[in-house]
């Protein structure tokens, strides 16, 4: 097995409870962090896919944007954030988020890493929209300087949704 060459974390993670079908209020943003030098690497994308709630099978209902390119504001191809503005889940039932880093090369494409989310459980007693804890606001506030389209009206828009 080859050495790992990347972490990723939830910089924001996907809210504990939402209702079907309705978009998540603040954004899911993903840290790519390079684990040495990564050699042959281009360019960085995550894509985010739907698990049940164990984490071991695929599901169904995702929504919205679901491949993001890895922006660094330093423009290095090898670190920085993925963003996914508005993913939604449109069936009731408790899931996780999966995001799997793919590398690409002159080589090819290669999935590199990939981390699940906690659980998710989607049900129509949710809150309509998710208000950042003040943890959530800190990471937020220092995201805007990153390229990923984050303002301050945008964090004063979610702490008042």
């Amino acid at each position: 097995m080859a050495a790992r060459e990347f972490s990723l974390a939830f910089e924001t993670t996907p809210p504990a409870a939402v209702r079907p079908a309705l978009p998540f209020t603040i954004p899911v943003v993903i840290a790519v962090r390079p684990i040495g030098t990564p050699t042959n690497v281009q360019h960085l994308v995550v894509n985010a896919s739907l698990r049940d709630e164990a984490g071991t099978g695929p599901a169904l209902g995702l929504n919205g944007s679901l491949t993001a390119s890895v922006i660094s504001r330093a423009g290095t191809p090898t670190s920085g954030y993925a963003k996914f503005p508005s993913l939604a889940i449109s069936r009731p039932g408790k899931y996780r988020l999966r995001v799997m880093l793919s590398a690409a090369s002159v080589n090819g494409v290669v999935t590199k890493e990939f981390v699940d989310s906690g659980v998710i459980h989607v049900h129509a007693a949710a809150p309509a929209a998710q208000r950042p804890t003040p943890t959530q606001v800190v990471t937020l506030q220092r995201l805007t300087v990153e390229n990923l389209g984050i303002s301050t009206a945008d964090i004063t828009k979610w702490k008042s949704a």
